[in-house]
């Protein structure tokens, strides 16, 4: 439950800003940065729970538990929130309810945060795999694999894939195949995340680099150097980069500001104190850079100039990369004693995270960012039901798909294969000219490109066979068959004679049940009579 409800904050402030609002405790830090939809921020704990929050009042809504613990940043799309695990998985999940829609496998542990864009989920893993995975179904689209674990963040632009790997590369993957456009590489190991804007893009080494590489062709435009390696994502706002750096042992970083086209240094902001190395990711709002530190110092900076504006200071180590919202600041932090904590605070200004990491929704975004409003679209469901269920030789049957249904939006086409013959539209029907098995498929399509299939199968019986006598010599007064079915679509064959009528012993299986009762097929039968009338 949220603690610290009310203007009780324990930093230093200047003209209110700085003041903690609220604080919500989690059992173990908090690595995950927060993404703030609507009145709900959204964020991960060390104790395997994602939690949705109330960005008003810090009171839980909802909890989700996985297997261990969540260092990914959460991405919200369509009602769906969709975030990693170090237990392996990827999972989407309803962002109202934190209801489990799906979960997507991988083979080791992940940390990568996703992200989304025209029905794809991205993410990478430490099993040295780039997925793109189906948002709306979990299934996998393709695996582009690297040569060392992924920590890195994908970022997608203009249909490609950036994304970086302990291999030292930063590779740029087409996003609808996942084939390989360019490569480059670095003398370390990449922690963090790419960012682009304007053809470029930008991303920091653990050489103590911070790159700046042409968005077509991969070349190096300008290379930075800082006094430490780079996991901060870097972040753009009006022609100039900021990102931080961090000392792996021993603490100690600095924040930097670079113009974004010479990549020359504008300022450098040295926070106090031996261990303030930053692994925060700075976001910008109103002039003001903010960004974490692991002194459990929040700082906010001058965006023009450098000069500190103020500090927050937490119990615990400052990873969390922050967001802004409406004047209000969330961030994670290690809430100390094992503990972790979500901060809600007062900032000096009225506006929102405007700077390239948020609106690209690399750890962490709001309403506005670039890909807001995208929809997910959600396959169809194919469904067959066949009429008469218990046919004969050369009796014509009437195959329907028109049960088929699209969760959001239209069934468009109907394609059907009837003992190895194609077919097309909703209704269609066919006659067997010998007895036997036969498998019937049907594919339907919605208004959106996604398909779904589904098959059956029907028993044709002889003519010959007397159902009656068969139907006398019953002792136990059962029926010999009760077939179901799902199935549909609407070319007919010439000639068809629908008054013969249904035979009995033999059956039908299928994967999706239909109308089976006989009230159904009797109507059914009566208005096919009529229309030929």
């Amino acid at each position: 439950m949220a603690v610290g409800v009310g203007l009780t904050s324990i930093g230093v402030t200047v003209a209110d800003a700085g003041d903690e609002i609220w604080s919500f405790q989690t059992q173990d830090p908090i690595l995950s940065s927060p993404t703030v939809m609507g009145d709900t921020v959204y964020v991960g704990s060390s104790d395997t729970n994602l939690y949705a929050v109330d960005s008003a009042t810090g009171e839980q809504k909802w909890k989700f538990g996985t297997g261990d613990g969540i260092i990914s940043s959460p991405i919200v799309v369509d009602k769906t929130v969709y975030v990693g695990s170090v237990d392996s998985n990827l999972y989407a999940l309803d962002a109202t309810t934190g209801d489990h829609e799906w979960r997507f496998e991988t083979d080791d542990k992940v940390v990568s945060s996703p992200t989304v864009v025209d029905g794809t989920a991205y993410i990478g893993s430490y099993d040295q795999n780039l997925y793109a995975v189906d948002a709306a179904t979990g299934d996998q689209k393709w695996v582009f694999e690297t040569g060392d674990n992924i920590y890195s963040s994908p970022a997608v632009v203009d249909g490609v894939v950036y994304v970086g790997s302990w291999d030292n590369n930063l590779y740029a993957v087409n996003a609808t195949t996942g084939d390989q456009e360019w490569v480059f590489g670095t003398g370390d190991s990449i922690d963090s995340s790419p960012t682009v804007v304007d053809g470029t893009v930008y991303i920091g080494s653990d050489d103590k680099h911070l790159y700046a590489v042409d968005l077509e062709t991969g070349n190096q435009e300008w290379a930075f150097e800082t006094n430490y390696g780079i996991e901060s994502v870097p972040t753009v706002v009006d022609e100039t980069v900021y990102v931080g750096s961090r000392k792996s042992l021993g603490g100690g970083g600095s924040l930097y500001a670079i113009d974004a086209e010479t990549g020359k240094q504008e300022w450098v902001f040295k926070p106090p104190g031996s261990t303030n190395k930053i692994s925060s990711s700075p976001t910008v709002a109103d002039g003001t850079v903010y960004v974490g530190s692991d002194n459990r110092i929040l700082f906010a900076v001058d965006a023009a100039t450098g000069e500190e504006e103020w500090i927050f200071r937490a119990d615990g180590a400052i990873d969390s990369s922050p967001i802004v919202v409406d004047g209000t600041l969330y961030v994670g932090s290690d809430g100390g004693f094992a503990e972790g904590k979500l901060h809600a605070l007062e900032t000096d200004g009225q506006g929102s995270s405007e700077d390239s990491r948020v609106m690209l929704g690399t750890l962490g975004h709001h309403n506005n960012w670039q890909y807001a409003g995208q929809r997910i679209n959600s396959p169809p469901i194919a469904s067959i039901q066949i009429e008469p269920t218990q046919p004969t030789v050369d009796e014509p049957i009437i195959f329907e798909g028109g049960e088929s249904s699209d969760p959001d939006g239209t069934v468009t086409s109907y394609e059907w294969l009837i003992d190895n013959n194609e077919y097309h539209g909703e209704t269609v029907e066919y006659a067997f000219s010998d007895t036997g098995t036969y498998s019937v498929e049907l594919t339907v399509t919605d208004n959106n490109g996604k398909s779904d299939t589904t098959a059956s199968t029907i028993s044709v019986e002889s003519t010959e066979t007397d159902r009656t006598d068969s139907d006398e010599t019953t002792t136990d007064g059962s029926s010999s068959n009760n077939g179901s079915s799902s199935g549909g679509g609407t070319d007919y064959q010439d000639g068809s004679d629908r008054t013969n009528a249904a035979g009995f012993g033999f059956g039908i299986t299928s994967t999706v049940a239909g109308f089976t009762s006989s009230i159904y097929l009797l109507k059914r039968r009566q208005n096919d009579e009529s229309n030929q009338d």
